[in-house]
């Protein structure tokens, strides 16, 4: 600000000034930016693949390198600085050297996958990554150790538990592996493990987290009882039925999936009268591109669980984990249209993505625009593949020009956010 170097003075209050723990911060972030730039763009190729011969490109390796990239390099650390900085507080001590493992190991990841695969290599840095990813969850379990027990903290400890209940999965790999299991129903089902509790309860409470402490901060009361939490928390877990149905069709499991998604349902009903009751005060308080932002985050949440709401008809479930379209464009909208824009919303809040510059609000339009438009044509095309409708003209070619949108517009973040960040305003009453 002109006249106003130092950062301090505001309309709104005071200006936050930006200290060296908050630079190492934004540098973190930027970087997990940049993979996320490269996870796009291998997706993109991913989708060229269907339309341009490329001998020297595997689909599967490239495919591994990723769906690691974009979870473990973008959305893992993303979530993690997004926690820590909800507060003015320096950053764990040890928390940049644990950030600087984690992120070195992604890096070897991006290498080796395309080179070999699953390999000893690969596994090797994929197993380093979940270790030291360890170390960061306990920093930010004890740097939100303050936070109202009856709020964010209950979320965040959520998310933090789902984080490492989810890799019971990948520990599991092994031994089903050495027992002659490998591509049994067992080494699907852990691998299922996983994903399942990374999306709907990682990134999902993370999200929540993040969105209730912003909230706490800024006076808006959203009132999301214990009674909703529990719902979203046994929602996640009976949920998983969904995933081992596919190899087990027993009328039990659909039940127990069925039961799951009617939880859910209503933990989101509640959420959402919640969020409703505070939304004219959480106007005021956002800025008019991360109301736009926040806009595309809550809409792909409500088509998320609208599409699990849609499994209890027992022919939607058989084909909601066989059919390739709805498979992708589901996680898609976990992780793009929710962990994705809910980083995006907090890199806006804290100007570390300044949407006065033309470049970040082109950077954003390509995004949610690109993500919007490859949600429709993948289950679009899903849908008249199940109705035996055939395929729309030119399909393959649709959906490379729209993801090819998504490296673009994260490119243009990461080239406006590396011009630098405006001091960060502390509204009063916060």
């Amino acid at each position: 600000r002109a006249g106003d170097p130092a950062g301090f003075a505001s309309a709104a209050g005071q200006l936050h000034p930006i200290t060296p723990d908050i630079r190492a911060m934004r540098r973190w972030f930027h970087f997990a930016l940049f993979f996320f730039a490269i996870a796009a763009s291998i997706g993109a190729l991913l989708r060229l693949i269907y339309v341009v011969e490329m001998p020297w490109f595997l689909f599967k390796p490239w495919l591994h390198a990723h769906s690691h990239v974009a979870m473990l390099g973008w959305l893992f650390p993303g979530l993690l600085i997004a926690l820590i900085r909800q507060d003015e507080r320096p950053a764990p001590r040890r928390f940049h050297m644990w950030m600087t493992a984690s992120q070195a190991f992604v890096v070897g990841m991006l290498v080796s996958f395309p080179l070999q695969g699953y390999g000893p290599i690969s596994i090797a840095f994929s197993l380093g990554q979940l270790l030291v990813g360890y170390g960061l969850v306990v920093q930010v379990w004890r740097q939100t150790a303050h936070w109202p027990i009856a709020g964010s903290r209950l979320l965040v400890r959520l998310a933090l538990f789902f984080q490492v209940f989810s890799t019971i999965g990948v520990w599991a790999m092994g031994p089903i592996m050495r027992s002659g299991l490998a591509g049994s129903e067992w080494y699907y089902w852990s691998i299922q493990w996983f994903l399942h509790f990374q999306f709907n309860g990682w990134f999902w409470f993370a999200a929540m987290a993040i969105g209730s402490r912003w909230a706490e901060k800024h006076g808006v009361h959203v009132d999301l009882d214990r009674l909703t939490v529990f719902l979203w928390v046994i929602g996640t877990l009976l949920t998983f039925a969904l995933t081992i149905a596919w190899s087990e069709r027993l009328p039990a499991i659909i039940a127990v999936n069925s039961l799951g998604v009617l939880v859910q349902t209503w933990a989101a009903w509640r959420t959402m009268r919640a969020m409703f009751r505070a939304r004219l005060r959480a106007l005021v308080r956002t800025t008019p591109w991360m109301r736009v932002v926040i806009g595309a985050m809550l809409i792909a949440m409500g088509v998320k669980v609208a599409a699990q709401t849609a499994v209890t008809i027992p022919a939607v479930a058989d084909i909601a984990m066989t059919l390739r379209n709805f498979v992708v464009g589901f996680v898609h909208l976990n992780t793009l249209g929710a962990g994705t824009m809910v980083l995006l919303a907090f890199a806006l809040e804290r100007r570390w993505l300044d949407e006065s510059r033309r470049i970040i609000r082109f950077g954003l339009v390509a995004l949610i625009t690109g993500f919007a438009l490859s949600e429709l044509l993948l289950f679009g095309q899903g849908t008249l593949i199940w109705v035996r409708w055939g395929m729309l003209p030119g399909y393959n070619w649709m959906l490379f020009g729209v993801s090819a949108l998504l490296p673009t517009g994260a490119i243009m973040l990461l080239a406006g956010a590396l011009r630098g960040a405006r001091p960060v305003p502390v509204v009063q009453g916060s």
